[in-house]
């Protein structure tokens, strides 16, 4: 017996060290990434201005972008993306919805940056990227998709768009690509599966779309939404679509789908 006391006990101490490095690495490696962002920020950030010109079409009456989710003090903060895209040509954009914590560059090169970081290196965080089918200057609807990490990171923000009282306080996108600024208004939130069947409608197949496929579009979102946000989309609509894992379903995605109008 005592024996077998001490085999337990020699056990119970491996199993909590293990537990506790495992603890202390996922912290470590959530200060790292953080860090990372908050540096990738600085470098990128531009001086402020309060009257957007050049880009596709002006932002009016902007919104504040804050810095590490800072309320912020009324002035957007354009990003240098020709400064990003010298360091990594992978650099296609920078997203931000203001009061909020999602404020990152956007990558393009197929599911590379799932988990790499802006420098190429291995991170479960990876940063947010533009579906490889997707193009800048001619989707109809730009998918960009990132982690929902369990320290709150990333894009586990959208996540709080199932409540519509975080869509009243946080009705905006601004997607800034080398183009200029445009801001996008939040029309739909949807809880959707991850993967489907060959022929069985998905929202990320929703790249470039059709007459046809924009009402099948507009019926299946109007199933699968989570709320009635009360904006129409209209075919001709330029969109942008947020995407990041949710767990109320197996293999589960909430999507919060934004109208360039």
């Amino acid at each position: 017996m005592k024996k077998l006391a001490v085999v337990l006990a020699v056990v119970l101490i491996l199993g909590s060290t293990v537990a506790a490095c495992w603890l202390v690495n996922v912290w470590h490696e959530s200060d790292v990434q953080e860090a990372k962002i908050i540096e990738l920020r600085k470098l990128a950030a531009r001086e402020p201005v309060t009257d957007m010109k050049g880009g596709l079409e002006p932002v009016t009456e902007p919104s504040a972008s804050p810095q590490s989710g800072e309320e912020g003090s009324g002035e957007f903060v354009l990003h240098d993306l020709a400064l990003l895209k010298e360091k990594n040509p992978d650099c296609v954009g920078w997203v931000s919805i203001h009061g909020t914590d999602i404020d990152f560059p956007v990558m393009q090169n197929g599911e590379f940056y799932l988990n790499h970081d802006f420098d190429g290196n291995y991170t479960d965080y990876g940063l947010p990227f533009l579906d490889g089918r997707c193009s800048l200057d001619t989707s109809d609807n730009l998918i960009i998709y990132s982690h929902h990490m369990n320290d709150g990171s990333m894009f586990s923000g959208l996540l709080n768009y199932a409540d519509e009282g975080y869509l009243a306080a946080h009705p905006e996108i601004i997607l800034e690509t080398e183009n200029g600024a445009e801001t996008y208004q939040v029309a739909e939130v949807v809880r959707a599966a991850g993967s489907y069947g060959p022929g069985e409608w998905s929202l990320f197949d929703q790249i470039n779309i059709s007459a046809g496929a924009f009402n099948t579009l507009v019926e299946n979102l109007s199933e699968r939404r989570l709320y009635d946000t009360g904006r129409e989309l209209v075919f001709g609509d330029r969109l942008l679509t947020l995407v990041t894992c949710e767990y109320s379903q197996n293999n589960g995605r909430l999507a919060v789908i934004a109208v360039n109008d």
